[in-house]
């Protein structure tokens, strides 16, 4: 059984401004977001949190894969476009997702998503995916 401890992979942070008004169909397409994809989750990553911050007004999550390319493959599919999409539809501000690297890393997840605009999130809109 793997240790707790991830310090080899790369981990992000994503912070959904939901509108409030749209909280229920948010959460509806989150939660079959991750519930159709519990299996894949359970075995492709290190840690997965989803949940609310303290005001209940950004939804946060927090993932680390085991394999980067293989999260960048499934960034790159329809359904995960279309997802994101609908997801962002749902927010009234850009969604922010803060890359962190393991410390037993060299930092190359950063040139593959540089900071800034997402060039690999969709956009709704004027409503996108900021890197930091």
């Amino acid at each position: 059984m793997p240790g707790i401890v991830t310090i080899e992979s790369s981990c992000f942070i994503a912070r959904f401004h939901v509108d409030p008004d749209k909280r229920e169909t948010f959460e509806a397409i989150f939660d079959a977001l991750w519930k159709g994809a519990k299996a894949m989750l359970e075995d492709q990553c290190n840690l997965v949190f989803y949940g609310w911050d303290r005001d209940n007004r950004t939804f946060v999550t927090i993932e680390s894969y085991k394999d980067e390319y293989a999260l960048a493959a499934l960034r790159e599919s329809e359904m995960f476009q279309a997802v994101v999409r609908q997801l962002l539809e749902q927010c009234n501000a850009p969604m922010e997702l803060q890359l962190l690297r393991g410390m037993a890393t060299d930092g190359q997840v950063f040139d593959l998503y540089p900071a800034g605009p997402s060039a690999v999130h969709p956009a709704a809109g004027p409503i996108n995916v900021v890197i930091s």
